[in-house]
Order: C-alpha cells, then structure tokens, then sequence
C-alpha cells in the first residue's frame, strides 16, 4: 500500500503534544486575540500538527475552527479579499447566521465587496493616510469592467451591482480606506458576538508555498482580524520563507553598509505578528528509525487495526522521553502485533537495514522519509506489474536507493563497474575490505600505541592492493557505511534493480560494461589496422560476448545514414563473422535491411571471406539478384561486370 503525503491525524511523531499545547494557549487565551506560529522545514509536519488541533477542537461547541489553505486561493484573487471571505463565509455556513443575524452578516459583505471593487479598480494598494474619496475608485472600476466586459448584460448586471455598493455602503461620504477597514472590524466583531461563540480559530497553511506578494497580504490581513476579540490564528509556515517574502516585498531595506538590515527586519516583523512561536523539533536518528518502522508496518497492516495502533501508542510514549529511547524492540513489536508479526518480519528488516543512512541523509524530515519509502514501494508494484517482481527483493532494492539517493556519483560509479551478467566486482572486493578493516579495528583496541600505529600502516597496505575504485571508496565514510549495511550486493545480479531504477536515467542498459568489449569495438569500428591488431582478441572471445560485440557493431552499422558510402564498421563486422562462422546468417540479415534504391558500390563484393555456408550465400545470392533489378546505375554496372 502506497503511503498517504497528505496531512493526518494519524499521530506517529508525538506531535500531537504541540497541537494539544496550542489548543490550551487558545483556551487560555479567553475572549483575546491571539497569534501562534508552528514553524519548521518543508514536510516537518506542520499541516498534520494544524490537522489535530482542528480533532482537538471538534467537541467544543462554541469554538468555532475554519481552514485557509493561501495556496489554494493564489492567481484567483486578491489575497485579503480571500481570506476575509474564506473566514466570514464559512462562519456564516456553519453557524447559519444568514438566519440567526441577516442584518449583520450583510453589513459585513457591504464591507467586503466596498474593498473588492477598490482593487478592481487598481488602487487597492494606496496608502490608507492619504484618505483618498471612494467614489475615485468606483469609477475607476466602472472604467475597468466596461473594457473588459464585452457582454452588454453582463456589463449592466455589474455596473447595477456596484450602483447597489454606492448605495448601501453609505459611498458618497467622506471615506476614507482606513476607515473602512476599521468600518470592517467592526462589524466582523458583531457578527462574532451575534454567533455565540467564544472563539473563532483560523488554521493557515501553505502560506511558505505562496508567492511573496500574496504572502504578505495574507499576513496582512490576519493583521486586521488581530484586533477583533475572539479569535486565534494559528498559521503553519516555514519562517525562513516568510523572512524571505517580507525581504523581497520591503526591498528598499537593503542596506549596502549594513546586510543584516533586512534580515532583521524581517525577524522582527513576523515577532510583530506571531505572538507564540512553535519550532517543530528535528527527527533524532533513533526516532527517525521508529518512524520508518511504523510507516512499512503501515503499509502492510490497516493503519487503524487495534494491532497497528497498540504498537503506534509504545512508539509514542517512547518518543516523550528520547534521552531515555533506545527504539521499538523485537520483543515489543512482537507482542503489540500479535498475530500479525509475521506479515511484517520484511518490513521491520527493512527499516532496520535502511534507518541508519535514511534518518541521517534526510535529516529527519518526515515527508522526504515517507517519499522515499513510497518510491521504494512504487517501484516494487511496478516490477511485479511488468512482469520482473521476483527478481526484485526489497531489501536489496531500498539499498540501491540508497545509494541513487544519497550518493549519486557513487551510484553511477556502481553502474559502471557492473558487468554484463549484472555483478559488480568491485563491490564484492569493497565488501570483502571492509569487513577485514571492521576485525582489524577490533584488533587494534587490544595493542598499544606503538601497534595501533603498525596496524594502521598495514590497512593502508591492504587497500591498495585492491583497484583503484576500491581504494577511493574505502576513504569514503559514507560509502563504507552503506556496504556494511545489510543485505551485501557483491553476489547479487544487479540488473533487475538498475532496471527499476532507471526514471531519471539509465546507467546501465544502453552501454558494454565491460572494458575490455568496449576496446574491442572501438577498434573494429576503426581502420583497418586497428581491426587487425584485435582480430587474436576476437578469436578467443566467449559466446556470449561475441553476441555482445555483434549486436553492438549491427546498431552503430545501423545508425549511419549515409549507405551509399561503405557505413563505418562493416570491415570490422566481417573481421567478427570470419572468426565466429555461427553469425553468418545474422550478417545476411543485417544486408538485406540495407534499402536496395539507396545503398552504393560497396554493397557488391567482400562478403566471400566470412559468408561460406550454402544457406548463407543463397540468401546473399537472392539479394543481389534484387540489387540487379532495382538497384542504382552503379551497382547495376558493378554487378553485371561481376
């Protein structure tokens, strides 16, 4: 089962402490504003933690909790304008105060709709000291709509609703924008009072994802509910992209003598609007590992079976105290899962082979862990469904990730060095090198200085016996660590595993593994000198390989579109078919996909040296005949003076 990225209630981090603690700060807050932020990197968790103090809220009738994802509204319209809908419209749904308190909740879209056709109009961002008259920014927008609006309905229906604004909201007066906002707040806060609620939570998330511009409205907005009583904001972000959104909208705080300015502004601007400040803690690598652990358990078991969950309550009562963790023991795991221990031995393998170098290269991140695990699992249902699953063990392919995620020039290095039947060599001797350096360190804490010193030099020694890669891989910490992780890849056919892996690119299936075929090729693609100082290479060269080269050679033949000269290759192909009289038919096969119209002279004579066999040169013999008939001129003359 593909693991779920979207928020959950599912609590497997112990988050549900911080929810709990924002939920108790909003109570205690009474009938007072109050702004709490809950910060942390991309997939820390934040839009889960908002998710649970939402489930925390769900029993108290008079509190009342309303979403606004700021991503969700960006392109559509004004930022503001958004949010204070989102939240009034809401409200008035779930309290049914269209029935309750009609007057109000009229008065409070009057204000709404006033400061929605002021940013139609394109003056939405004037400064509100400068009281500039209202009925400016009506015409303004009348402006607007009539070049818009082609339709001449639709233009009267638009311009009658905004008449209806003139009216209604008292628009001939004297008004200025910040009396109107303070116009807006007002009559918000009857609307809340007529509600009978005692608090109105809003749940912002999404908002690091936002462009900066619509970053700073939203902000800007939860700034003019701040001083309605009543109500909590709890907003979900990445601080360091809201520093940057507050940076980039204030760019004239860039100070050439002083580079911290604006950073510091920035800081102190969202202090200004975040009252109570969450950081959500790193993932510890024991936790980390817990984690991983749950999460494959998950995707095996209902994550709501009595199973599931009596393992998920040690885990988190585990991670309350993590001075004191030493993680989800064998005999803890078995006992909570009962029964079901057995379906999930592979999985608890897993995790604890994969957790170590996970944990530590994603550095806790959930959501980069929980995305890991979805590919490995992806990738597998993906082998089994093209028809390669049983070649495909998991525990072997979530290593080989591993190494593609984590160490990329190493993964590509690994690609290379694997041979044609899929094992890598080098691998097995790193293997076999680092498990004697792991005996020898053992050894080395049982000597003295002096012999610790010896022994160092002789490691040392060891390794450069072996090949090159060998020797730069060993100095690698983190290599040498992902080889001492289980399973051991040195025995193990790697192609159905760089197969699974081949979205990004394919290091392994368009190439000749081996060195010394590569060699080979290339000179038989060569001149004929190159071909000749190969051709005892190619005499003793195995089946198999011989199959390799050929088909090689064919496709670069192939690949040349100019015919009517001879194609690079076709000397060193009959160089190939001479020495391994098995290939002759393949060879005729290879002639006749040459196109009869096309193809010049050469196509004539030097076949005789490598096609001998009567089936062989009759098939020949039938293509030449055709060349005759349907050939160039110059073949044509070629042959009949043959």
């Amino acid at each position: 089962m593909i693991l779920s990225d979207n928020e959950t209630k599912v609590d497997m981090l112990n988050n549900r402490a911080i929810a709990k603690t924002v939920v108790e700060l909003i109570n205690e807050s009474r009938e007072k504003p109050i702004s709490i932020g809950v910060h942390g990197d991309w997939g820390a968790g934040k839009s889960s933690i908002l998710e649970m103090v939402e489930d925390e809220f769900k029993s108290k009738d008079d509190i009342e909790c309303i979403k606004f994802n700021g991503w969700k509204h960006q392109g559509f319209e004004d930022a503001k304008i958004a949010l204070m809908s989102s939240i009034v419209s809401t409200l008035v749904e779930k309290r049914n105060l269209s029935e309750v308190c009609a007057d109000k909740v009229k008065k409070v879209w009057k204000s709404i709709n006033w400061l929605s056709v002021a940013k139609t109009a394109g003056n939405f961002a004037f400064s509100a000291s400068t009281g500039v008259l209202p009925i400016g920014l009506i015409t303004g927008a009348l402006d607007v709509l009539k070049g818009n609006l082609t339709d001449q309905e639709k233009i009267g229906n638009t311009i009658d609703s905004i008449g209806s604004y003139l009216t209604d909201s008292k628009i001939f007066e004297d008004v200025s924008m910040s009396k109107e906002f303070t116009e807006f707040q007002k009559s918000f806060s009857e609307l809340l009072e007529a509600s009978s609620i005692k608090k109105l939570v809003v749940l912002i998330d999404d908002l690091d994802r936002c462009l900066p511009e619509v970053t700073i409205e939203t902000l800007e907005a939860v700034r003019l509910f701040m001083f309605s009583n009543s109500t909590a904001f709890v907003i979900a972000a990445d601080e360091t992209m809201i520093e940057y959104a507050v940076k980039n909208h204030f760019p004239d705080l860039t100070d050439t003598n002083n580079k911290n300015l604006g950073a510091e502004f920035s800081r102190r601007y969202l202090e200004k609007l975040i009252q109570v400040p969450f950081r959500l803690p790193v993932l510890g690598e024991i936790e980390s590992e817990m984690y991983i652990k749950m999460l494959l358990i998950g995707s095996k078991l209902e994550d709501d079976s009595c199973e599931f969950n009596r393992l998920l309550t040690i885990s988190v009562e585990k991670m309350k105290k993590p001075w004191k963790n030493q993680g989800l023991t064998i005999t803890e795991m078995n006992e909570a899962l009962d029964t079901k221990y057995e379906l999930v031995i592979g999985e608890i393998t897993i995790a604890t082979q994969i957790s170590a170098i996970l944990a530590r290269h994603t550095n806790g991140n959930p959501r980069k862990i929980k995305r890991f695990i979805n590919m490995l699992l992806l990738r597998k249902k993906m082998a089994d469904a093209r028809g390669y699953g049983d070649e495909v063990v998991l525990p072997y392919l979530a290593k080989i990730m591993l190494a593609e995620s984590f160490f990329d020039e190493f993964y590509e290095d690994i690609a290379s060095q694997t041979n044609d039947q899929g094992y890598c060599d080098v691998i097995r001797e790193l293997e076999t090198e680092v498990l004697n350096l792991g005996k020898q360190s053992e050894e080395d804490q049982k000597v003295d200085d002096a012999a610790e010193v010896e022994q160092s030099d002789k490691k040392v020694v060891s390794i450069t016996k072996n090949s090159p890669k060998v020797v730069e891989w060993a100095k690698d910490n983190n290599i040498t660590k992902w080889v001492m992780t289980e399973p051991k890849l040195g025995e193990k056919d790697l192609r159905p595993y760089f197969f699974a892996c081949k979205e990004k690119q394919d290091y392994f299936f368009n190439q000749i593994k081996s060195e010394k075929l590569r060699i080979i090729l290339d000179k038989l693609m060569s001149t004929s000198m190159n071909i000749a100082s190969v051709k005892e290479e190619v005499k003793v060269l195995s089946p198999d390989d011989v199959k390799i080269v050929y088909d090689a050679l064919a496709s670069k033949i192939l690949a040349q579109s100019n015919i009517s000269n001879k194609p690079n290759g076709i000397e060193g192909i009959i160089c190939l078919v001479s020495l391994h009289q098995n290939l002759q038919m393949n060879l005729v096969s290879l002639i006749e996909m040459f196109d009869i119209k096309t193809v010049g002279v050469w196509i004539c004579n030097g076949w005789s040296s490598c096609i001998t066999s009567a089936e062989a040169k009759s098939r020949l013999s039938s293509y030449l005949d055709k060349l005759r008939r349907d050939g160039t001129t110059f073949v044509k003359a070629a042959l009949k003076s043959m």
